[in-house]
């Protein structure tokens, strides 16, 4: 571990963190997507009920109100079993059934699946194409959270260098150094506070591009907000590069000091 690693901006620190984040919502979002494709292929298995009086005439189902019926419960059955059985479901959601319909599917199709009524064909046709939707939403985000590793990991390589630099020039001592040498590394520092500079404007780029698929709920901004909304950062790229900017503008400082009370 290098120096800055305390601070938290240390490849080791921050920008790992975030990777973390990112892979576990990535797992999670695949085995949601994996869940709802079973959920989908249950229900397709599970014929659609018609409620038929006496005299053969069918009754509607609105003027039903009795226990769920065989297709109902099958359909639940199949839904705890699937989407309610991820390994982070209780953590991350902990929903009753009907919650979780309201909230993945709609209000309407929770009603339908859980009032009682039978499993006509309507309500079967409605509850595949929402587990369609489910599966379509979550193949979105999984392709948003891979773009946002691999933005990480370029922007760890390309950074590691300089927080590297950065560290080793900070532990420098400059009281015996000479003019030409001082100004050599302020120069350096430069350079290299003009990378950070390009990868924060890259980052801004690759942020706007991911607003651009409107694949997150209205809530969520970006895709920073959403996966990092548990850590203590919304922005590590971001949050890392203003930090070491700032050291290095320090150590500019201190060199800086050094040749005012040196002589060239």
């Amino acid at each position: 571990m290098d120096g800055t690693d305390e601070a938290g901006v240390g490849t080791d620190g921050r920008l790992r963190r975030a990777m973390t984040a990112v892979r576990r919502e990535r797992r999670r979002t695949a085995d949601e997507l994996e869940a709802f494709r079973a959920f989908e292929d249950r229900v397709r298995a599970i014929d659609a009920e018609t409620t038929t009086a006496r005299g053969g005439s069918t009754v509607s189902v609105a003027a039903v109100r009795s226990q769920p019926t065989s297709g109902l419960r099958r359909v639940r059955q199949a839904y705890e079993t699937t989407v309610m059985s991820v390994p982070h479901y209780v953590e991350e959601y902990d929903d009753t059934y009907v919650e979780s319909l309201q909230g993945e599917f709609s209000p309407d199709i929770a009603s339908a699946l859980t009032d009682g009524t039978n499993f006509n064909e309507r309500c079967r046709q409605a509850t595949l194409s929402a587990a369609s939707e489910a599966q379509s939403s979550r193949e979105l985000l999984v392709g948003a959270l891979d773009s946002e590793r691999e933005s990480l990991q370029e922007v760890t390589e390309e950074l590691r260098p300089v927080i590297e630099e950065v560290a080793d020039l900070a532990a420098r001592s400059y009281a015996e150094e000479s003019f030409g040498s001082l100004d050599a590394y302020r120069a350096r520092l430069h350079v290299l506070e003009e990378h950070c500079d390009d990868v924060a404007a890259g980052r801004q780029a690759s942020l706007f591009e991911q607003r651009r698929a409107r694949w997150l709920p209205s809530s969520a901004p970006d895709i920073a907000c959403y996966v990092y909304q548990a850590e203590a950062f919304d922005y590590p790229v971001m949050s890392t590069v203003a930090e070491l900017t700032e050291r290095i503008r320090t150590v500019r400082a201190t060199v800086e000091r050094a040749m005012a009370r040196c002589r060239p």
